[in-house]
């Protein structure tokens, strides 16, 4: 099979959480686990799939290197796009170019 995808792709498991635009009151799926991320967009594992179209949030949060957990830094994905395709095992959502990472400050001793 030939490979098509323009982006590399990473197999991580990171918490997400998914919400629809503009209702603050109800998230769309609450926190989900990731499957696969890549720059342009998420795999985002659920049993209750949004449809196809469905425009939404993603937030992650990242954990970035160092030996000792207090050497490491996170960073926040924060997310928006809609779903591409659904599955069985989930939905797949495409970033559009309002997504960003944002580093968070170190925890202080």
């Amino acid at each position: 099979m030939i490979e098509k995808r323009k982006v590399e792709r990473f197999d991580l498991e990171l918490e997400a959480f998914v919400s629809i635009p503009g209702e603050t009151d109800r998230n769309a799926s609450g926190n989900l686990v990731t499957r696969d991320v890549s720059m342009s967009g998420v795999y985002l594992v659920t049993d209750e799939p949004l449809p196809v179209g469905s425009k939404v949030n993603v937030d992650m949060i990242l954990t970035l290197g160092g030996r000792k957990k207090e050497d490491a830094q996170q960073a926040w994905i924060k997310a928006s796009g809609k779903v591409l395709r659904t599955d069985k095992q989930g939905m797949a959502v495409s970033f559009d170019d309002q997504s960003r990472i944002l580093l968070l400050p170190k925890k202080a001793d």
